[in-house]
């Protein structure tokens, strides 16, 4: 499935109704005649798609959700601390790391932060609420410790 997007057929729809059934759920969707792709008319009923759906806003832009966004600002807000001298020192203050070398301070943070989250890299947060949940706990314990 190399060339997902040359075989992609696109349209535009809207969603009508969701139900669900003993096999799974049933989405149906309203698409314009003139987007409805010739090939859709032509393939078998049960034929099986790999969909992407992208909710667009009142201006045909694609909308992100606010999760999302908020677990984007979230991945952005843990790469800006790991080069943050201050959070550094708090990392070090707290003992989640040992480094005292100005040099290796970002890596020993980072590597530092991953280990604390359990994780091997910031882009899973978009899908371990833990590891959100462990970062914002870490955020704030450090905003604490800054007021002291």
């Amino acid at each position: 499935m190399d060339n997902i997007r040359d075989a992609a057929m696109n349209f535009e729809a809207v969603k009508v109704s969701m139900s669900q059934d003993r096999n799974g759920i049933i989405l149906r969707l309203n698409v314009h005649p003139n987007d409805c792709p010739p090939e859709l008319h032509t393939d078998w009923v049960g034929t099986r798609y790999v969909v992407a759906m992208v909710r667009l806003n009142d201006q045909d832009e694609p909308e992100m959700r606010e999760e999302h966004q908020y677990i984007e600002r979230m991945i952005a807000s843990a790469g800006l601390l790991c080069r943050n001298a201050e959070f550094g020192k708090y990392m070090n203050d707290v003992g989640y790391i040992d480094e005292h070398d100005p040099v290796k301070l970002e890596r020993a943070v980072t590597d530092g932060l991953r280990e604390h989250c359990s994780i091997k890299s910031r882009s899973e947060f978009r899908n371990d609420p833990e590891a959100r949940k462990k970062f914002e706990q870490l955020r704030e314990d450090f905003k604490s410790w800054k007021k002291s």
